[in-house]
């Protein structure tokens, strides 16, 4: 008979670590409270991913003893961009994020703070779960500036410093660009507008 965790992760019976403890012996604790853990299986290269950042990125998150993933968007060719700290919910997720360059393919442990809390997420997630979720950074873009141009007036833009416009710019051409190769030719021309003409 297969043994059960308990709540706290510890195998029932046997006083044995769970397979999840005993990954995340070898991880790297990232927050610093153990409450997500890193392991990188591909290193990247390049910057980390800037907090203001919008991420391509391909992930799929795992139930300990559950060896089909609860969540995944590894079936699309191309993922959708996600903004940091408005499309992305897992605290964990966004945590392991920033600690990401392009490229790399890393395996993250979440523990419930950073995942789905005490409650879970009937019926799919059990109460106070730890999750794994691993993560393939493919692109970011840092949108910061961007964002902040877009704010201002027409009058605040024209005394917004040249470098800081080309760069709004490129970011607005990569963001038209990768709209574009997802076939979303309204939403791309509009990213390319907004680089044409001010607010």
């Amino acid at each position: 008979i297969r043994s059960k965790p308990n709540n706290s992760g510890v195998m029932c019976g046997h006083g044995a670590p769970s397979p999840y403890q005993r990954l995340g012996r070898r991880m790297q604790d990232v927050t610093g409270d153990k409450g997500v853990l890193k392991e990188v299986i591909r290193a990247g290269s390049g910057e980390m991913v800037l907090p203001d950042s919008s991420v391509l990125v391909k992930y799929s998150g795992y139930l300990e003893f559950m060896d089909k993933p609860f969540d995944t968007n590894c079936h699309r060719k191309i993922p959708r961009l996600m903004k940091l700290g408005k499309d992305i919910t897992l605290g964990g997720m966004e945590a392991g994020l920033l600690t990401m360059k392009k490229g790399e393919l890393a395996r993250f442990l979440f523990e419930p703070s950073y995942a789905y809390g005490v409650l879970g997420c009937p019926p799919l997630i059990p109460p106070n779960a730890t999750v794994l979720f691993e993560m393939e950074l493919l692109d970011f873009l840092d949108s910061a500036e961007s964002d902040t141009f877009f704010s201002l007036t027409a009058e605040q833009q024209d005394t917004f410093p040249l470098e800081k416009v080309l760069k709004v710019a490129d970011t607005e051409r990569e963001f038209g660009n990768y709209l574009f190769r997802q076939k979303r030719f309204m939403d791309a021309r509009e990213r390319y507008k907004r680089v044409m003409k001010p607010q």
